[in-house]
C-alpha cells in the first residue's frame, strides 16, 4: 500500500516506524499504545492479546493490537523478555492545542542495557552496557578499549587490553561483568568478534551475519564506526562531565577505552533522547594487578555466583555468602567476589573493619537492623535524576535516607581505619529528608497523574483549589442565600448546566428586582438566566479546580524532583558508603556461624590439614582435604575426601586449620 492511500495517522506511524525497523513501536493512540502491521503479528502472538484490524471494511487491513497506556510497562517487560526491543512513541504536544495530527516522537528506545525502571531489574544484579573496540598497531598486537555503564546506578568505567591475550582478557572480563548489552563497531577484528560473540552465548558467526543477539546472552548491538570516533567520543565525554580535560579521571593515554566510553553516551542519547544523564558525573578506570584476574572457567566451574546446576542456584558461593540486607549490598558482594583483592594493605584494612564488627555484636546488630530500611538509593537517585521517579520513589528514598544519623551514629562508634574513613565522610542528607518530609504526603500515589501528592501548606495556589474543591458547592449555597437577601427574591436558585455553566436564575414575575451588575445569559419559558463577576469567578474555580489542582500537583512534584536531582552526586556517594557497610556487617556474620577467623600474613608455603568446603556441607555433609601449597607453584591439585559420601568436583574451599612456615616475599591474598 502506497503511504499517499493511508490516513494522516497511519502515514505518521509508517514514518516513524522506518527509523526504528528492527523494535516493536508502541504508538500512543488516546488512552492506549497501539501496534500496526507485523508489530501487531508479533507482539499479540508473544504478549497474548487480541489482534484485531483497523478499518475493517477496507479491502486492505491494517492488522492492529493495544495495550492501555498506564500499563504499558509489564507488557514490555514481556517483549525484552522475549528479546525485542520496543520503541515508545508519544504525544509530544497536547491534543486540545494541536492545530491537526497530534505531533508524535520516539521518546524512548528500551534495551537490556538501558533499563531503569525497578519492574525491569533485578535488585540484585546489575544491569551493564558494554562497549567494545579494537584496533591492531603496527605489531600486529591486537588492543581492545572496554567501556561499561550501569545506566540505573551511574557507574562509569573504562579498560584497555593489549598484547597476544588481549581477546582472552576480554573475554574474562566480560565473564564478571555479565553486561545485558554489547555494542561494538560493524567491524571487529575477529579474536575480539570471537569473545564478544561467546559472551552473548551466541556462535562466533553472529554479528557477521547481522544477527542482534545470542540465545540467552547479551544483546550483541552493531553499531556504525563513526559512533566510535575518537574526536566525537571525548567531546561527548567532555560535554557530559562538564570538564576542560579526561586526565583528571586518569585517562591519558586510554585512546580505544574514550571511543568505547564516547559510543555508551552516544548510544543512550539515541535511545533516551528526552532523559538526563546528569547522574553519569565521572569515569572509573580499572586498571590490570588492581584485584585478581580471574578467567571465566575459574567464574563458572567454582561456581561462584552461578551453578552449573540449573535447578541450584543456591549452590553458589555468593549464595553462601550473601546475607547482605540491602540491593545495593549484594550488587557489591558479587563484585567482590568475582574481583578479589590482591595487595596486602587493602586486604588488611578489610579484614579490620571485618574482625572489629564481629567482636561488636551489639554495634553489628544495630547497624545491619537500621539497613533494613534502606532501600536501594544509588537505583532510586538515578530515577530521580532522569526525570523518571514516582512520589513513591521519593518516599522510599526518605525512608532510606532517615536512618543515616543511627547509621552514622554506630560507625562512628568504631576504631578500625575503614570504619573511621567512613565516619569522617559521612553525609547524613538531612536537607534530602527535610525536604520530602516537608512536601510529599506519606500517602502519595504512585502515579503523578492521581494527585494527591503535594503537603498542605507547601504552596497557597494548590491550597485554595482544594479548598475550593471540597467546599465549592457550599460557596455556591452560600451565594445564593446571599443573593436573595440582597435582592429580596427569595425563589432565586443558582443553578448549573453543562452548556451554560453556573447561572442565576430569576422568575419573569420578578425580573423588576434584578440588580444592574447582573448580565443576561439565557433565556427561558417562564425565566431568566444570569451571571455576576463574582458568580463567574466562582464558577472559573470550581468547574476547573480538580484538574488545575492535578496540573498544579504535577508542576510542584517536576521541581522538586530536580531539586533532588542536584543532590544526586551525595545520595549516590552514600549511597556507595552503605553497600560497602551492608557487606562489612555482613561478612562478621556469615563468619561467626561457620567459625572461621581470616589471617593474612606474606608466606612462602602454606601446610593445610581439615580443609573444609563452603559449598558442599549442605549438599554433601562434611568434606576435607590436606594439601601443601607452595609459593613458587602456579598450580595446585587438591584431592577431596567426603565423609562416607560420594564424592563431587570442586574447588570452593576454605582452611579450619593453616600451619604456615616462615614468610618469604609473597602478596596475600583471600
Amino acid at each position: 500500500m502506497n503511504d499517499s492511500d493511508l490516513t494522516p495517522l497511519m502515514r505518521q506511524y509508517r514514518e516513524i516506524k522506518r527509523a526504528y525497523e528492527g523494535a516493536i513501536v508502541f504508538f500512543r493512540v488516546g488512552d492506549f499504545y497501539e501496534m500496526f502491521y507485523e508489530d501487531a503479528e508479533e507482539a499479540s502472538r508473544l504478549l497474548s492479546i487480541a489482534l484485531t484490524s483497523r478499518d475493517k471494511s477496507s479491502a486492505t487491513r491494517v492488522p492492529l493490537c493495544g495495550v492501555p497506556y498506564h500499563a504499558a510497562t509489564g507488557y514490555i517487560a514481556k517483549l525484552l523478555k522475549a528479546g525485542r526491543t520496543v520503541a515508545l512513541c508519544d504525544q509530544v504536544e497536547d491534543p486540545k492545542l494541536a492545530k491537526g495530527l497530534v505531533r508524535r516522537e520516539v521518546v524512548r528506545l528500551y534495551t537490556p542495557g538501558t533499563l531503569t525502571d525497578a519492574e525491569l531489574l533485578r535488585p540484585a544484579e546489575s544491569n551493564f552496557l558494554a562497549a567494545v573496540t579494537s584496533a591492531f598497531p603496527s605489531s600486529d598486537r591486537p588492543a581492545v578499549g572496554l567501556a561499561a555503564l550501569d545506566l540505573s546506578t551511574g557507574e562509569f568505567w573504562v579498560t584497555e587490553f593489549a598484547g597476544e591475550q588481549a581477546a582472552h582478557d576480554l573475554q574474562d572480563e566480560l565473564a564478571r561483568l555479565e553486561p545485558k548489552e554489547m555494542i561494538h563497531p560493524s567491524s571487529l577484528a575477529e579474536p575480539i568478534r570471537a569473545a564478544c560473540c561467546r559472551a552473548g552465548g551466541a556462535p562466533a558467526s553472529t554479528l557477521a551475519s547481522g544477527r542482534s543477539h545470542g540465545p540467552g546472552g547479551a544483546r550483541l548491538c552493531a553499531r556504525d564506526q563513526s559512533s566510535f570516533d575518537l574526536r566525537d567520543a571525548e567531546r561527548m565525554l567532555l560535554e557530559q562531565f562538564h570538564v576542560a580535560s579526561l586526565e583528571g579521571f586518569g585517562c591519558k593515554g586510554l585512546t580505544l577505552g574514550i571511543q568505547a566510553a564516547g559510543a555508551l553516551v552516544r548510544y543512550l542519547r539515541d535511545t533516551r533522547p528526552t532523559a538526563s544523564l546528569a547522574h553519569l558525573r565521572g569515569l572509573r578506570i580499572r586498571r590490570s594487578g588492581e584485584d585478581m584476574h580471574l578467567d571465566g572457567a575459574t567464574i563458572r566451574n567454582l561456581e561462584l555466583v552461578r551453578s552449573l546446576v540449573e535447578d541450584r542456584q543456591d549452590a553458589t558461593l555468593l549464595a553462601v555468602l550473601d546475607r547482605t540486607v540491602t540491593a545495593m549490598g549484594s550488587r557489591l558482594l558479587k563484585d567482590w567476589i568475582v574481583r578479589p583483592l590482591l595487595r596486602t594493605d587493602p586486604i588488611r584494612a578489610r579484614l579490620e573493619a571485618v574482625g572489629e564488627l564481629l567482636q561488636a555484636l551489639e554495634t553489628r546488630v544495630a547497624i545491619r537492623a537500621a539497613l533494613r530500611s534502606v532501600q536501594d538509593i544509588l537505583r532510586l537517585s538515578s530515577r530521580v535524576s532522569l526525570g523518571a521517579a514516582s512520589p513513591r520513589d521519593l518516599l522510599a528514598l526518605k525512608q532510606s535516607v532517615a536512618v543515616l544519623p543511627e547509621l552514622r551514629a554506630r560507625v562512628a562508634s568504631c576504631h578500625a581505619a575503614l570504619l573511621r574513613e567512613m565516619a569522617a565522610s559521612w553525609d547524613n542528607l538531612a536537607d534530602v529528608h527535610d525536604l520530602i518530609e516537608k512536601t510529599i504526603l506519606p500517602d502519595a500515589p504512585v502515579s503523578i497523574r492521581d494527585g494527591g501528592i503535594i503537603r498542605e501548606g507547601h504552596d497557597a495556589a494548590l491550597d485554595e483549589l482544594r479548598t475550593i474543591g471540597r467546599d465549592g458547592k457550599h460557596w455556591i449555597a452560600r451565594m445564593e442565600a446571599r443573593e436573595r437577601e440582597r435582592t429580596g427574591i427569595e425563589s432565586l436558585k443558582i443553578r448549573f448546566n453543562q452548556v451554560f455553566g453556573y447561572c442565576i436564575e430569576i422568575t419573569k414575575t420578578n425580573l423588576a428586582r434584578v440588580p444592574s451588575d447582573y448580565t443576561r445569559k439565557q433565556t427561558l419559558a417562564n425565566a431568566e438566566r444570569f451571571i455576576t463577576p463574582e458568580l463567574k469567578e466562582l464558577e472559573d474555580k470550581v468547574t476547573g479546580a480538580d484538574l488545575k489542582q492535578k496540573a498544579l500537583e504535577q508542576e510542584l512534584f517536576e521541581r522538586i524532583r530536580v531539586q533532588l536531582a542536584r543532590e544526586t552526586a551525595r545520595i549516590q556517594t552514600m549511597g556507595t558508603a552503605i553497600a560497602a557497610l551492608d557487606v562489612r556487617s555482613t561478612r562478621p556474620m556469615r563468619a561467626e556461624r561457620a567459625g572461621t577467623k581470616l589471617p593474612i600474613w606474606a608466606i612462602s608455603t602454606i601446610s593445610a590439614t581439615c580443609l573444609r568446603y563452603v559449598l558442599l556441607p549442605a549438599m554433601l555433609g562434611p568434606v576435607r582435604t590436606s594439601s601443601r601449597l607452595a609459593s613458587r607453584s602456579s598450580r595446585v591439585s587438591l584431592g577431596t575426601k567426603p565423609c562416607g559420601r560420594s564424592s563431587r568436583s570442586t574447588t570452593g574451599w576454605r582452611p579450619s586449620e593453616i600451619r604456615i612456615s616462615p614468610p618469604s616475599s609473597m602478596s596475600g591474598c583471600t
